[in-house]
């Protein structure tokens, strides 16, 4: 009748006879609950030159990557990820986080990076997307991105496309050259 010995004891999820082992609630023998929850990664404050990476993940953190739009990344530093010893490559628009070490970053919430970033002054919102987080054996750690946020546009008062702090002319060259000329050759 299902009794695996002369005790009347049965298998628990694992085959051990008499085991106490039960299947948790996101289907694994043996498992502590957390591998169904979901890590969240989202983005904080942004000013002209820095964005802030957030996260809030039940499990530990062995690694990461993702992909934000709408600034150029020109590098990371400082966060959970510098303090585990974590490695953070960036491109344009990727960042790799990983330690060579075997580091984590410990399950809970806060600054995950800072991103040094440029800004084309004309996109409104900065998003992430193609998030992959691993835990500390390389598996896969279900992650949910947060919302876009505002960047701070630039004033465009010519309306060239080019922001005006870097703009060689707000306003108009003349038939001489000159920025905002009235004409005359000298």
């Amino acid at each position: 009748d299902g009794a695996c010995d002369c005790d009347g004891n049965v298998e628990d999820c694992a085959g051990e006879c008499g085991g106490d082992a039960v299947v948790d609630e996101c289907g694994i023998c043996g498992g502590d609950g957390t591998w169904c929850q979901s890590a969240t990664i989202t983005l904080g404050a942004a000013t002209e030159d820095n964005l802030e990476v957030l996260y809030n993940s039940p499990l530990d953190m062995g690694g990461f990557q993702f992909e934000v739009s709408g600034v150029d990344i020109l590098g990371a530093s400082g966060g959970a990820a510098e303090d585990a010893g974590f490695t953070v490559s960036t491109g344009s628009s990727i960042v790799i986080g990983f330690s060579f070490d075997g580091s984590v970053i410990p399950a809970g919430e806060g600054l995950l990076t800072n991103l040094a970033i440029a800004v084309d002054g004309f996109t409104a919102e900065a998003c992430l997307s193609d998030i992959v987080l691993s835990d500390d054996d390389g598996d896969e750690i279900t992650s949910n991105a947060g919302s876009c946020v505002e960047l701070p546009l630039c004033d465009d008062v010519d309306a060239d496309g080019i922001c005006d702090d870097v703009d060689d002319c707000v306003g108009d060259y003349d038939e001489c050259g000159v920025c905002n000329g009235d004409g005359i050759a000298d």
